[in-house]
C-alpha cells in the first residue's frame, strides 16, 4: 500500500512539473523532475531492467501519438522551440511518469482491458484538457475534436500499455 501512494504522490508531481513548467518558460523543469522521480521508481522495482524496457517503450509510443495528434491539429504545445508539431521534452516526459504507474497503482488493472478503455476514453482526455486550463497546450478551437481524439487515442493506447506492463 505504501509503494502504491508513494506512486501515485510521485505521478502527480511530475505531471505537475512537465505542465507548470511548460505553461511558465520552464520547459525543461518537468524532464528534470521526472527524471529523478523514475530514478527513485526504479530503484523501488524488484526488475529495474524490465521496468526500464516498458518507460522507453511507453515513451516512443507516446512521441509518436502526441506527434502525430499535433501534426493533425488535435492541440498544440505551448512554447516549443522546436518544429511545431514534434512532440516536446516535456511531453515525452509525462509518458513514461505514466506508464509508472502501470506496475503499481494502477496494477488493478491487469488484465482487464475492457475496463481499461473505458478508463482510457475518460481520463485521457481530461488530462489533456487539465493541461490546456493551465497553459501548456491549446486544443483545437472546436473542443469536441481534441476531446474525441484524446477518447479514442487513449481508449487504445491504455489497454495497450497494460498488456505491455504485464
Amino acid at each position: 500500500m505504501r509503494t502504491i501512494l508513494i506512486n501515485v504522490i510521485a505521478f502527480q508531481v511530475g505531471w505537475f512539473a512537465c505542465i507548470l513548467g511548460a505553461a511558465h518558460g520552464l520547459p525543461l523543469l518537468g524532464p528534470a523532475v521526472v527524471a529523478i522521480l523514475l530514478g527513485f521508481h526504479l530503484f523501488l522495482m524488484p526488475d529495474a531492467r524490465r521496468e526500464t524496457r516498458l518507460l522507453v517503450t511507453a515513451s516512443l509510443i507516446g512521441f509518436a501519438l502526441d506527434s502525430f495528434q499535433s501534426a493533425l491539429g488535435v492541440f498544440s504545445f505551448a512554447g516549443s522551440g522546436m518544429a511545431a508539431w514534434v512532440s516536446p521534452p516535456w511531453m515525452i516526459a509525462l509518458w513514461p511518469n505514466f506508464a509508472t504507474t502501470l506496475r503499481t497503482s494502477l496494477r488493478w488493472l491487469a488484465g482487464r482491458y475492457s475496463l481499461a478503455a473505458v478508463l482510457g476514453v475518460v481520463a485521457g482526455p481530461l488530462s489533456y484538457y487539465a493541461g490546456a486550463q493551465l497553459g501548456a497546450l491549446t486544443l483545437h478551437p472546436t473542443l469536441a475534436v481534441s476531446l474525441i481524439a484524446f477518447a479514442v487515442v487513449w481508449g487504445i493506447t491504455l489497454p495497450i500499455l497494460l498488456w505491455l506492463a504485464e
